[in-house]
């Protein structure tokens, strides 16, 4: 808890410095309504943090601000990766972890979209950057452009000090957890 906290210390200081706005930590109500408006469930790490500080500049996410065009931003950022995958169908290529490959296209596709959604959601974090909730573990954070999808951090501590700090990232893909579906070699 004491290094959670040190951590959190850390990222606010990060944020400052780059001249991010912020605002007090959500509390237990609006994550509650947060949660309720977009169907997603805040795993831990991203609770640690966002009911510590809130984010509010350009390229974040405003989840205290319920008026109705942020709804509507916030929804489209959530659906985007989703979205960028179905757009691209038949660009993928079948990666050995989801079984045997469908013989025709259409079954294939059929099965993809399957598989997508069962896959862990992301939220949305800053921009193209999302954290995957998934067991209420501890994840990698992702950066996703349609089918370019990457590692960024190995855990949301870890992408603040990559994204706003001095640290590189790690391109040892070994180090990183892997997130069902969305860290697939389908690319």
């Amino acid at each position: 808890m004491v290094g959670d906290l040190l951590k959190i210390d850390r990222i606010k200081m990060l944020l400052l410095e780059n001249g991010i706005s912020l605002e007090p930590g959500l509390s237990d109500e609006e994550i509650q309504k947060v949660e309720t408006i977009y169907g997603i469930e805040f795993p831990e790490q991203w609770l640690a943090v966002y009911q510590q500080l809130l984010p509010i500049s350009e390229g974040f996410y405003n989840w205290r601000d319920f008026s109705a065009e942020n709804i509507e931003h916030i929804k489209r950022n959530l659906a985007a990766p989703y979205d960028g995958i179905l757009n691209s169908l038949d660009e993928l290529v079948w990666d050995a972890s989801w079984g045997n490959e469908p013989t025709t296209l259409l079954d294939r596709n059929v099965q993809i979209r399957k598989i997508l959604g069962s896959a862990p959601r992301l939220i949305p974090l800053y921009e193209h950057r999302f954290l995957p909730s998934y067991e209420n573990q501890e994840m990698p954070i992702l950066s996703v452009v349609d089918l370019d999808i990457i590692y960024y951090g190995k855990d949301l501590y870890d992408y603040f000090e990559i994204e706003f700090g001095n640290r590189k990232l790690s391109l040892a893909l070994k180090e990183y957890k892997q997130v069902p579906f969305w860290t697939s070699d389908f690319y």
